[in-house]
């Protein structure tokens, strides 16, 4: 009798181990699997971030504005016509932004392809701070526009907001503002509290 209770005493044994090795499986994929997708989601983010850098950048070169006036040329070849020089500069240099946007497409692709695991794995707070980040691309195409009908400047204060968000500043005074680069620093400051974590193995 108490070898039959010795055994059934063994077999409860090895089957809570082996519901402990599960558990402990289970969790090492999951923790596995959060810190790949952290990994992902901060590769798109400092992706996303060089790339608002490179498009906010003030400094263009004379062959990027030769290639946006040849863009219109190309697609409307009148675009000239009863516009004042100011705007038609204008013009050009809002292409030139178009121009560059484009050339991101694929950082703002797949910062906006990490959305949908970012709320599962992480939470609400991730996922607006992507989006909040790769809304900023939409945010400087839309004062690009602005830009070209801003050209009389006769809302001192709009004027000002339009720069600050095509021009990105590098260096800025203490509580001087500028709305996409804080939105920008704010969003990746989130997402690095967020997946930092899963990457040092500090949230395991």
């Amino acid at each position: 009798m108490m070898q039959g209770v010795g055994t059934l005493g063994g077999a409860v044994a090895v089957y809570a181990a082996a519901r402990m090795g599960l558990s402990a499986w289970k969790h090492q994929k999951l923790a596995e699997r959060n810190r790949d997708q952290a990994e992902v989601i901060l590769h798109a983010a400092y992706n996303a971030r060089r790339a608002l850098g490179y498009l906010r950048s003030p400094w263009m070169s004379g062959g990027e504005l030769a290639a946006a006036e040849e863009k219109l040329n190309s697609s409307e070849p009148k675009w000239r016509n009863s516009i004042v020089e100011e705007k038609q500069k204008r013009l050009i240099t809002a292409q030139a932004y178009y121009m560059r946007a484009n050339q991101l497409l694929d950082d703002r692709t797949k910062l906006e392809d990490c959305l949908p695991m970012a709320r599962a794995l992480f939470g609400e707070a991730l996922e607006n701070a992507i989006e909040t980040l790769h809304h900023q691309f939409h945010i400087v195409r839309t004062y690009a526009d602005a830009y070209v009908d801003d050209y009389n400047g006769t809302d001192r204060d709009f004027t000002v907001k339009i720069r600050r968000a095509l021009f990105a500043a590098n260096k800025r005074t203490a509580g001087e503002e500028n709305e996409v680069s804080d939105a920008i620093d704010t969003s990746i400051a989130t997402i690095e509290a967020t997946c930092l974590p899963y990457l040092r193995m500090e949230a395991l």
